[in-house]
């Protein structure tokens, strides 16, 4: 989607951060609209994405204006990797030593360094970074560039972010402190800025409400036309994480055995196809291990379809938008569903499933919890099927009121931007 307003031919340095890698299909849905729209609007400019994996994310896209480099946090917990263990162990000794005095984290304080040179603004995606969900070093690492702008007086916009809930009072001082020296905080729903207004005192016109950047890309609709032909039933798009029992302290095996039943019940009672959308292939949490281990458990049955091709986040989200259902544990796999007007079912752990269905439904009548389910209750698979089966049979009209919701969400969205825009 092509921005509004006049292009601005001044050069400039802009800086994306908060990026973890595009094999993370739910991190490209975010970065490729946040680069397009960037790009398009700032013709001259430069743009440096530091992301977790650099060269996957060049190939993945390729752009004049674009470059990538690594942000080493996998590796050292770092911005910038230290030369030789011997250091990087004395450094660490020392900067636990630092931050358990200041009460931060490792990644959130001086001596900080970054792997880019000081640029005219600094964006930072990343949807649900600053949460508890991850742990405090993550927190910490993800605030760690609002302290370095500020520092340097460039001004830093966090955009379309889900922030909380924070489970103790150090994720709140590194938050609190993100907050106020951030020259931008957008929220992509509205039930962070209830949490962060309501809970933590956070002042309401600090934290516009927007919407997801992945409402803006775009669907790629090629594999969807050609792979689709494996069946003539109606199709279910399932989303299936490898890691959210881990985020969430569910038996993993308990998980797997749900969802071979949840399926099991969808084939028999429904008549349809099945077409798993591993939207996560990255090493530490591979949603095709899971997925190839739950058609396993079916038999490889023909009416399901594991997708494990390298299909980019818009070839997912054309896949998902032929689809006549959608149950996304992913929540960018949601989006795809959302934004594309489909029926959907996001299975949620934190404030982001049910804030962004309320968003897109908020004209609509309908309650977000009419379709999001806690991971806890599709646990319980025969229970949350009788749920399913309610919403498809009704999928018509859940449809139908998201799709009234698209349009502002996507203005929505792209007002991030405009926002950005007033920075410069």
């Amino acid at each position: 989607m092509k921005p509004a307003q006049t292009p601005s031919n001044k050069p400039m340095n802009i800086v994306i951060t908060g990026v973890t890698g595009f094999r993370n299909r739910g991190v490209e849905a975010l970065v490729r609209p946040t680069i397009l729209q960037l790009a398009a609007r700032h013709p001259q400019a430069r743009i440096t994405v530091v992301t977790w994996s650099p060269e996957y994310d060049a190939l993945r896209l390729p752009h004049p204006q674009v470059s990538y480099v690594l942000d080493p946090y996998l590796k050292c917990g770092r911005w910038v990797q230290p030369n030789g263990a011997a250091h990087h162990s004395l450094w660490k000794r020392a900067l636990n030593k630092a931050a358990k005095k200041l009460g931060r984290s490792n990644g959130s304080h001086v001596p900080l360094a970054m792997p880019f040179e000081t640029p005219d603004l600094i964006v930072v995606t990343g949807g649900d970074l600053y949460s508890s969900d991850y742990g405090t070093t993550s927190l910490g690492h993800f605030t760690a560039p609002v302290h370095w702008a500020r520092e340097r007086k460039v001004p830093v916009a966090l955009i379309g972010q889900s922030v909380g809930k924070f489970k103790c009072e150090q994720d709140i001082k590194l938050w609190k402190h993100a907050e106020e020296e951030a020259s931008l905080v957008t929220l992509r729903e509205p039930l962070s800025q209830d949490y962060l207004c309501q809970e933590l005192k956070s002042p309401a016109e600090r934290l516009p409400v927007t919407a997801d950047t992945a409402f803006l890309l775009e669907p790629e609709t090629e594999v969807a036309a050609g792979q689709l032909r494996f069946t003539d039933n109606p199709v279910v798009a399932l989303s299936i994480s490898e890691s959210i029992s881990g985020w969430t302290g569910s038996n993993y095996e308990r998980h797997a055995a749900a969802w071979v039943r949840l399926i099991r019940l969808m084939l028999d009672k429904w008549q349809v196809s099945v077409a798993i959308i591993p939207h996560v292939q990255e090493v530490y949490a591979d949603d095709r291990v899971i997925s190839t281990r739950i058609l396993r458990e079916l038999g490889f049955d023909h009416r399901v379809r594991v997708f494990a091709e390298d299909l980019g986040a818009g070839e997912f989200k054309g896949l998902i938008s032929k689809c006549d259902l959608v149950v996304a544990e992913r929540m960018h796999a949601a989006i795809a569903g959302l934004s594309t007007g489909r029926c959907t079912v996001p299975v949620g752990y934190s404030i982001k499933a049910e804030g962004i269905t309320a968003a897109v439904l908020q004209a609509s009548g309908i309650r977000a919890n009419d379709l999001v389910t806690p991971v806890a209750d599709l646990m319980e698979a025969d229970t949350f099927f009788k749920k399913l089966d309610a919403i498809w049979n009704d999928r018509q009209r859940f449809a139908e009121a998201i799709r009234l919701g698209v349009p502002r969400m996507a203005a929505e969205a792209k007002r991030n931007f405009e926002l950005v825009d007033g920075l410069l």
